[in-house]
Order: structure tokens, then C-alpha cells, then sequence
């Protein structure tokens, strides 16, 4: 040992460049293998709170996104119950029209044909999405419309309106499709012109024979029929607002997703191509640090 050259500056450099270079070696296979830059926040400590603030962008977007599709696809089963509601009453009223105009099968019996096409209609304003009533407003577990309800009466002629039949509340659905844009897609079972179909139906049932009472469910008919289809085009103008911001939605969380992409994930050919450079350099420090272990005071001079 007294022979030996004095190396230690060197020996320390070359250990400490030694070292870095395994560090270096070592992050980058796990950004190889990882595909991140780092494995938590404090390796991209520069770009942290922004990346931290992109997350949460983009979850809470993509939860707006999912509670807008929710809202999309109960607006969708809406919209094809009033189609059904729709041609029920509009075959109603052409079999009222007939027996009106006495063109009508003798051997109908109207009232039998009334309570039928009103059961139909009852099951279409009971439909459910997911498992979730869509006409009850906030009463989503449990059928909005029961005719045969204590409270909802035979109707009479003249006849008055009365939701009795009405099961679920007042409240109006609403979603939050983004930051700036809320819609409110909820429809309730005891709107006008349910009601005024609900009552029609009644009428018949219980009147068959009353041609003033055919007149007014005939009347009442027609009244419901523009109530649905007002109430059919607004469910359908808010399924497309629904569906444009979701896919404008999707357009931005793609955006997003790029951008915390570029912060968090590596290129990993450039990885690869990094750590065969670092291997070169780690191999020429080991053989640089053995030649100077080897070298001695008699070979030096």
C-alpha cells in the first residue's frame, strides 16, 4: 500500500461520477419498464401542482361525463315512451271519431278498448331506465302512476283535471354536463297533457255510451297530443344538448389526457437508447477505477 500512487481525489471523482451514473441507470429502467417519468410526484417536483391540477380536470369531467350519459340515456327511454304514449292516443282518438260518426264496429266496446289503451299508457309513463322510474321527478324507486289509487276517481262529464293518479314529487331533474352548462331533462308523470290523456281514457271507460262524454274525451285527446309532442321536442332538444357537450366532453378529456400524458409517461425508445449510453459510460468507469487500483509508485516512475 505505501508503493501505491495516490489516487484518492481521483478515485473519489470517478466513484461519485460512478455512482450518479448508477442512479441514473437505475431511474431509467424504471421509466423503461414504467413507462413514467417517476414514480411519484416529488421526481417531476417542476410540473407537480400542474399535473395535480390537470387530474383533477379531467375526473371530474370524466365524472360529468358519466353523469350526463346517465342523464342522456333516461332522456333517450323519455323520448321513446312519449312516442308510445303518442300513438296510443292517437289511435284512441280515431276509434272516438268513429263511433262518432257511427263508422265505427258495432261490436267494439269502447269501453273495454279505453281502459286497455289506458293501461298501455300507464305502462309507458311507468317506464324505467337502469332500474330508475323516469317520470316520478326525485321518486325514482317506485311506479309514478297508479290509476286504480284511492283517491283518483271515476271521471264524470264535465270532467275537471286531477293528478291523483300521481305517485312520485315535484322535482325536476337536472345534471351538470359541464362547469358551464346544467340541464334540466326531468319530466314529471302529472304534466298537462298526461293528465289530460289520463283523463280522456277515463272518461271513456266509465262513459262509453255518453256521447257528450266522447266529445269531451275526444277534445281532451286532442289537447294532450300537442302537450306531448311539446313535451316530446323539449326531451328531444335536451338529449342533443346532452349529447353534443358529452362529445365535446370527450374531445377535451382527450386533451387533457395528452397533455398529462407528455408530463408523466417517457419516450421509451429514447429510454432504451439512454441506458445503453449510461452502460457504456458505468463500463468505462469500472475499468478507468481498476487501472487506477492497479497502478503502483514503481510504475509510475
Amino acid at each position: 500500500m505505501v508503493d501505491r500512487v495516490s489516487t484518492y481525489a481521483q478515485s473519489t471523482r470517478i466513484a461519485s461520477d460512478l455512482m450518479r451514473l448508477q442512479s441514473s441507470y437505475a431511474q431509467g429502467q424504471m421509466q423503461e419498464s414504467s413507462s413514467l417519468k417517476s414514480e411519484n410526484y416529488q421526481g417531476i417536483a417542476s410540473s407537480a401542482q400542474r399535473l395535480l391540477n390537470l387530474e383533477t380536470d379531467y375526473s371530474k369531467l370524466s365524472n360529468q361525463s358519466e353523469t350526463s350519459q346517465l342523464a342522456l340515456d333516461q332522456a333517450n327511454s323519455m323520448y321513446s315512451a312519449l312516442s308510445t304514449m303518442t300513438d296510443l292516443v292517437t289511435s284512441m282518438k280515431t276509434t272516438i271519431s268513429a263511433a262518432l260518426g257511427g263508422t265505427g264496429d258495432s261490436g267494439t266496446d269502447l269501453s273495454t278498448v279505453a281502459s286497455g289503451t289506458w293501461d298501455e299508457f300507464v305502462a309507458a309513463l311507468n317506464t324505467q331506465q337502469a332500474g330508475a322510474y323516469v317520470f316520478g321527478g326525485g321518486v325514482t324507486d317506485a311506479a309514478p302512476v297508479d290509476r286504480t289509487d284511492s283517491d283518483y276517481a271515476a271521471a264524470t262529464v264535465p270532467s275537471t283535471a286531477d293528478t291523483s293518479y300521481y305517485q312520485g314529487d315535484d322535482y325536476t331533474k337536472t345534471v351538470k354536463a359541464s362547469d358551464t352548462l346544467t340541464v334540466s331533462y326531468g319530466v314529471t308523470a302529472d304534466n298537462p297533457a298526461f293528465e289530460q290523456a289520463m283523463r280522456a281514457f277515463n272518461i271513456i271507460s266509465n262513459n262509453p255510451s255518453d256521447t257528450d262524454a266522447l266529445k269531451e274525451a275526444y277534445n281532451l285527446l286532442d289537447t294532450a297530443l300537442t302537450g306531448l309532442s311539446n313535451v316530446q321536442s323539449g326531451v328531444s332538444n335536451n338529449a342533443a344538448t346532452l349529447d353534443n357537450q358529452i362529445n365535446q366532453n370527450a374531445t377535451d378529456l382527450n386533451t387533457l389526457d395528452s397533455v398529462i400524458s407528455d408530463i408523466k409517461n417517457v419516450d421509451v425508445s429514447a429510454v432504451l437508447l439512454k441506458l445503453t449510453n449510461l452502460q457504456t459510460q458505468i463500463e468505462s468507469s469500472y475499468s478507468i477505477s481498476s487501472n487506477l487500483l492497479k497502478m503502483n509508485l514503481t510504475e509510475y516512475l
